[in-house]
């Protein structure tokens, strides 16, 4: 997986089980998961999950108007599922990917961010995609 890390953000922990970074404004978290084997449809209920266990709170439909959790058929090659909410009211966005080809890797990714930086944070969720 590569994506574009702005480059004021501070590498906090790489390891094989997460990876931070953050700067003043926006906080980037990945976890990578092995074995769940999701289908396109089984993205919605663990992103759910996974939404509830960090306790993200979200509305039914984001501010654009579409329904959460939000379908990304191919987002640069992997499948992707998004909700939008907050966190100890801040705004957060989490995304679930999956690559296609290989369907029992994912990965979990948490964005937390600034009320202004919405943007800056979607372009991050936007740059994702397969090595």
């Amino acid at each position: 997986m590569k994506f574009k890390l702005p480059s004021n953000m501070v590498v906090e922990e790489n390891n094989a089980d997460k990876f931070e970074a953050s700067n003043n404004v926006i906080t980037l978290d990945i976890y990578p998961r092995q074995g769940e084997s999701l289908t396109y449809s089984g993205m919605k209920n663990a992103i759910i999950n996974w939404a509830y266990k960090t306790g993200l709170r979200y509305a039914d439909y984001n501010g654009d108007g579409d329904e959460q959790p939000i379908y990304m058929k191919d987002l640069n090659g992997y499948w992707g599922c998004a909700i939008d909410g907050k966190k100890e009211g801040y705004p957060a966005s989490m995304l679930l990917l999956v690559d296609p080809d290989y369907t029992d890797i994912s990965f979990y990714i948490w964005l937390s961010y600034s009320n202004d930086y919405y943007q800056d944070a979607l372009q991050i969720l936007r740059s994702f995609q397969p090595k």
